[in-house]
């Protein structure tokens, strides 16, 4: 499955991306640079969250960090350096099957 980056208006720094049916959510937080992925549904799926930007010597997308939650209490996530002007989004994916859903594109300095 090939999901690419889709333009949309970038607002504030922080962003998210949610599954359907209250499956889980990945957040990004600017103040500090956190990403926060969380499986929100007792169903035996967990989910993956992956920050993905684009190449600078390419130009292609390129995933740079991923995190899994699932079967324990709580999110899961960390830190990671997004710099300056460089376009990021984030693809949320359920382990169980399903459609990813993909955050709108950010940027760390808006």
């Amino acid at each position: 499955m090939l999901i690419g980056f889709t333009a949309a208006p970038a607002a504030a720094a922080n962003a998210g991306v949610e599954l359907p049916y209250d499956r889980g959510d990945m957040t990004f937080i600017d103040d500090g640079d956190v990403f926060k992925v969380c499986d929100t549904k007792a169903d035996g799926h967990g989910v993956t969250g992956t920050l993905r930007g684009i190449s600078h010597l390419t130009g292609k997308i390129v995933n740079l960090k991923s995190w899994d939650d699932g079967g324990d209490s709580g999110c899961d996530g960390g830190n990671y350096d997004v710099r300056g002007n460089s376009a990021h989004d984030m693809v949320l994916c359920r382990h169980g099957g399903g459609p990813c859903k993909v955050s709108r594109v950010f940027k760390e300095n808006e």
